[in-house]
């Protein structure tokens, strides 16, 4: 049976999005130095195949590279899921939209720095 192109691709993006997220945050809180396959299977509700899929397409990606512990990030991987991972996190803490209308790289983005006021928001702040 056919599968859909266009459902593939939403998948794929799908997938992306959660490796680079769930490694970021396992790396962020020293939960793994480098994550394998396997330390992503039991967290993502994922099948083990797709999961190797989407870390051997962020490595063709360059996104992350491979080491003998796992994979890690490139510094332009690491850039990405930074911003992903901030994304994800804003939304679930209900940030008004004035967040995006500073840069990607403002660092009301990083996670760190997540439950904190963004200068932006001052700028059109209406009284």
């Amino acid at each position: 049976m056919a599968r859909d192109a266009g459902t593939d691709e939403v998948d794929e993006l799908f997938w992306r999005d959660e490796v680079l997220e769930a490694m970021y945050w396992m790396i962020g809180e020293g939960i793994e130095e480098a994550v394998a396959t396997g330390d992503l299977r039991g967290f993502l509700d994922a099948p083990a195949d797709v999961v190797e899929r989407t870390f051997a397409d962020l490595e063709a990606r360059e996104r992350i590279r491979e080491t003998p512990r796992g994979y890690v990030f490139t510094e332009s991987g690491e850039r990405e899921a930074k911003r992903r991972f901030a994304d994800e996190f804003a939304e679930m803490q209900g940030f008004t939209a004035s967040h995006t209308d500073c840069g990607p790289d403002c660092w009301c983005h990083d996670p760190d720095h997540a439950a904190e006021e963004c200068p932006s928001e001052h700028d059109h702040a209406h009284h």
